[in-house]
């Protein structure tokens, strides 16, 4: 279950929806060990919440993620090269594979600068929803060294090879309407308006038939790292059992009654 003390990393549940926060805002919500745990810890209590339908990521503050705390990295002893990429695979690696491997959709809220290790976090989502003044950054080349927690992985899938090094190797802020033409964000909104906007979105996937939506989220992830055969394969696989979920059988009855469906995400 969620760790209550654990200030870093905020969980509430809104009806079918959980909205997990990132709160450090002094620190622009910078990565410590505390808050990978927290992460680690609110993913894990929603996944075993059947209640729950849809996931919100968001940030507190002015900032969505600034990306790992250096100062906490070198606190925690982990600027050890082994410890870092044992952290890196085991740590930050499993939080990713969550967000992804989660059956319920997860929405990224970005509500300000989202840069480092946080563009994992937030590309790792399905769904990406950024306030006009957000922004994205790929600073690691301004310190030397490479993306990590998985970000060349996601960005490259949204914008291809060449824009990917480009973003990479430049190392620059990429505003929200720029993230928008490039893909990296679904939706740009006012500020005063994203939490809104972002609980409206979700709540309406919610209430929507979630085991199919999380059976396209695994043919989806298959499908771009592999062949038209095995994805017509995966296809098959996901689409067998959902002939026979609640879901399926009251979409038929309501398309035939030509009246609205109550889906039930089961």
């Amino acid at each position: 279950m969620f760790k209550e003390n654990n200030e870093t990393v905020l969980l509430r549940k809104e009806g079918k929806v959980a909205v997990v926060t990132l709160n450090r805002p002094a620190r622009y919500n910078a990565i410590t060990e505390e808050l990978k745990w927290g992460l680690l810890h609110a993913f894990t209590d929603i996944q075993q919440d059947d209640t729950i339908k849809a996931i919100v990521l968001t940030g507190s503050g002015k900032g969505f993620c600034a990306g790992a705390d250096m100062a906490d990295l070198q606190q925690s002893g982990t600027a050890d090269p082994q410890a870092i990429r044992d952290n890196l695979i085991m740590v930050y690696g499993n939080i990713c594979r969550m967000i992804m491997r989660s059956d319920k959709p997860v929405i990224a809220a970005i509500n300000g600068p989202v840069a480092g290790a946080g563009l994992g976090f937030a590309l790792a989502c399905d769904l990406r929803i950024m306030a006009e003044h957000a922004n994205m950054r790929y600073a690691f080349i301004n310190i030397g060294l490479v993306p990590d927690n998985g970000s060349t992985w996601f960005l490259t899938r949204q914008v291809g090879y060449s824009k990917a090094l480009e973003l990479i190797i430049e190392g620059e802020k990429v505003p929200a309407a720029e993230c928008l033409k490039l893909n990296l964000t679904n939706r740009v909104c006012k500020a005063d308006e994203l939490m809104d906007k972002a609980m409206e979105w979700a709540n309406r996937l919610a209430n929507k038939p979630t085991v199919a939506i999380g059976a396209t989220k695994r043919i989806l992830n298959h499908a771009v790292t592999n062949d038209w055969y095995s994805t017509v394969c995966k296809e098959s696989e996901e689409q067998m059992p959902l002939f026979e979920t609640h879901d399926h059988k009251e979409g038929v009855m309501a398309f035939i009654g030509k009246r609205q469906p109550n889906f039930k995400g089961k």
